[in-house]
């Protein structure tokens, strides 16, 4: 009988499981993935499969303005980096435009 998980290990596996989804992992591959690396029986994988996807969906219910305003911080940090390289003038510029484009700013 295999020795129980952490709490640690588990958090671990699900997150990792979390990033095999969003990899479009299918379920074969990560039963197969988790029998090899976790020996993890079929159900429990599932269980971890069950949590990662939770996880998926509290993540993808964001709201509208929250995505925006992160979506335009992000932007804007691009933008900075981008302008403190004389190289990158042109990304900069898209930066701005698509800041100003997501807030709906005619340019």
């Amino acid at each position: 009988m295999a020795k129980k998980s952490t709490n640690l290990e588990i958090h671990e596996r699900v997150n990792h499981i979390y990033q095999l989804l969003i990899k479009s992992w299918s379920r074969f591959d990560i039963l197969q993935y988790a029998a090899t690396e976790w020996d993890l029986s079929s159900r429990q994988t599932d269980e971890y499969i069950a949590r990662a996807r939770k996880l998926i969906e509290e993540d993808s219910a964001v709201e509208r303005p929250q995505w925006l305003a992160a979506a335009v911080r992000r932007l804007a940090e691009y933008e900075k980096r981008a302008g403190n390289d004389d190289r990158q003038v042109a990304v900069a510029i898209k930066a701005l435009e698509t800041q100003a484009k997501l807030l709906r700013f005619d340019i």
